[in-house]
């Protein structure tokens, strides 16, 4: 098995990533991987899981969907992502 794969299944046996979750697909990519974890909003409930109350959950944004937008570049507006 790929260690991207293998990572994959210990974050869901860490209750970080649901059963069903789509980098468990067999078409499934590295880049999926990569992608849900970009944002850093799992890795930061990776650590609580973990270690209970290192992060305060109140101080980040846990809506995952809504950082990638905001960090995301979009060309056709004008506008560029928060990290530019």
């Amino acid at each position: 098995m790929e260690p991207w794969r293998q990572c994959a299944l210990w974050l869901i046996g860490c209750g970080v990533l649901p059963v069903n979750h789509r980098v468990t697909a067999p078409a499934a990519q590295v880049s999926d991987l990569a992608q849900t974890l970009r944002d850093g909003v799992l890795l930061c409930q990776l650590l609580n899981n973990l270690r209970a109350r290192t992060i305060d959950l109140k101080q980040i944004n846990l809506r995952p969907q809504m950082s990638q937008v905001l960090a995301t570049p979009m060309p056709s507006s004008g506008l560029r992502g928060a990290g530019e």
